[in-house]
Parts: structure tokens; sequence; C-alpha cells
């Protein structure tokens, strides 16, 4: 998510990247909204709503980690400066919004602590999606180390590789083995992100119509597979289906990355979409300081029925998200915590 931006034109695969950037951004956005829903639904029609919009939008997460594979695992650098430069691009949000979010969660809660709040760092949860800001350091880590077997190794033996690693994180979402320490929960991500590699350079694409029947069916089979869980597992059910290493949560990703590569490509709305790409990665981080404040506001999905009022709310947070960010960037220094 903090790659470099491109700067081609907006009609090749690289400027579909682009657009896959923002578009992710207003999913993981939509995610957090319907979150609030699902937690809060007064029914179970608002459930289910709620639950479709959030299994849907799920795929987000992997669409962000196969955009980084596809920019950054086909390059060659000295590792040395490749984490350098990477350490320069993330340190300043990495400790601003870590810091700005430990203060609301101690402004938050009733009670806190020193040793809580470290222990939050220590697990990279500052907040409920900082995690993956502090996945990062662990996913770049590894990268010459998945760089060297890219430039070696056969696209065969790749996709074994690829495959062998995703089967690993799968077994991640009921066991949490990597949710202990912040180096250690890239592990579950090392598959997803050698993917967007492989298929932002896969000669050949399956049929579009093929790509949305995968996607529907993983979505549909996320929002099912929580439904039919819940009576049984309760809020563990949630959590499995909704987990971003679950194979069908990693397969909507897929399809998504796939979809964007094939239809964004030449489409005028797609380059003018791919201008607001330098603000995602700050909408990214402050929008659940614009959810909190419309909530404390009144304002939250649920004021519609929220088959409506996601989408509504998501729309409102995002623009409202996207305003900030561009200010933020305007003023001295700010634009290290944004961009």
């Amino acid at each position: 998510m903090t790659e470099k931006r491109l700067t081609h034109a907006s009609s090749g695969p690289e400027a579909a990247l682009e657009s896959l950037r923002v578009l992710a951004a207003a999913a993981v956005v939509c995610v957090h909204v319907a979150a609030t829903a699902l937690i809060a639904a007064p029914d179970a029609v608002s459930w289910w709503s709620a639950n479709l919009w959030d299994s849907f939008a799920h795929g987000c997460v992997p669409v962000f980690v196969m955009l980084s594979g596809a920019l950054l695992l086909g390059r060659r650098e000295p590792a040395p400066h490749f984490w350098r430069k990477r350490a320069a691009r993330l340190v300043w949000p990495l400790v601003g919004w870590s810091l700005i979010y430990l203060g609301l969660q101690a402004w938050q809660a009733a009670h806190w602590s020193l040793p809580g709040l470290l222990a939050l760092l220590v697990r990279g949860t500052p907040y409920y999606h900082l995690w993956y800001l502090w996945m990062l350091p662990g996913l770049y880590l590894t990268t010459p180390a998945l760089r060297l077997c890219v430039a070696r190794c056969s696209r065969r033996q790749l996709w074994w590789l690829c495959a062998g690693l995703s089967v690993l994180a799968a077994l991640e979402v009921p066991l949490g083995w990597s949710k202990q320490f912040f180096l250690s929960s890239s592990l579950a991500y090392l598959g997803c992100y050698l993917l967007g590699w492989l298929l932002f350079t896969q000669p050949t694409q399956p049929p579009v119509r093929w790509l949305w029947a995968g996607f529907l069916l993983a979505g549909a089979g996320v929002a099912v597979g929580a439904g039919l869980l819940r009576p049984l597992l309760g809020a563990q059910a949630i959590e499995w289906m909704y987990a971003y290493p679950n194979p069908l949560v990693l397969g909507m990703g897929a399809c998504a990355f796939m979809l964007g590569l094939r239809l964004l490509p030449g489409k005028a709305w797609a380059g003018w979409l791919a201008q607001f790409a330098p603000l995602s990665f700050g909408i990214y981080l402050v929008h659940p300081l614009c959810l909190l404040g419309l909530s404390k506001a009144g304002l939250t999905a649920l004021h519609w029925h929220p088959a409506l009022g996601i989408p509504l709310l998501s729309g409102l947070v995002l623009l409202l998200s996207a305003a900030g960010v561009a200010l933020l960037a305007r003023l001295p220094g700010m634009w290290r915590l944004v961009r």
C-alpha cells in the first residue's frame, strides 16, 4: 500500500493497478462500515444485509497485498537499498498513526495502562485497522528472498510455492499462530504476495465470465458460511469466514484482481479513478476517525436499512477521508503521514 505511485498513462495494466488501489481502499471502508452494522444489527434481515456487504468487500486486503507483489517482486535491487527505501516511506505513518490511535484508545478506555498499550504495539494492533501497516515490515523483510525465488525458479515451481504458502496461511485461520508478534503476521500473506506477481505477469487470463462467477461464488460462500456457522460457533464463525487468509476470501480477491487487469485498462473512467490513487493510503489510515466522528454524531449504517445504509455511509466516509487526506498532504511535514 505504500509502494511508489505509478505515473504511466491510464491505458496500460500498470495504470489498472492504480485504479484497483482506489477501489480496494473504498472496499476497506465498506468492510469497516458493514462491521459496525453487523455487530449492532437489530434483526436477522439487517444482519444478513450487513453480512453480504461485509463478505463481498472482504477481498480488499488480498487485493492490496497482490498489488504490492505485482509492483515489488519483479524488481532487482540490493536488499539493503530496498529495505532503506521501504523504511523511509513506512516509519513516519507507522509511528505517527500508532501514537495517534493509541492516544485515542487511552482516551476512550475507562482504564488503561502503559503495559497494555505496549502489548498492542508488540502484536501490531494499536487500532483495529493498523494491523496491516504493522504487517508490512515482515513482508518487506522477506521480499529479497522472494525476489530471488522469482528470478531463479520456473513459473511451475512458483505456483507450487504459492499454493504451499496459501495452505499454511489457511491453517493460520483456526490456529492464530501469527497474531502474537507483528513481524510474524506477514507469514499468512506471503502466498498472496507472490500470487499478485504471478497473476500480473500471467500471459493469459481466464475469461471474464469465469472471473465474475468465481468472485460471486466465493463471496456467497463467505456470507453463507458465516451465517450457517454463526449459530454453532458464535463470533468465531465470523472470525474464521472473514479471515483474509481464508481460501474463499483469497479466491475472491484474486478474481477481483484479475477482473481489474482485464476490465480497467483503456477505460476513461478508470484513468480518472487512478488520479485518486495517491490518496488511497491516507484514506486507509484516517477513515476510522471519520467513521467514529459520524457515529458520535448519531450517523451510523443503521440510520437507514443496512442494505442501503452501508453503501451510503461508506461513500460519505470515503469522501470525508479523501478530503481530510488532501488537506493533510498540503500541510508542511504532514504529507509524510499520508503518502
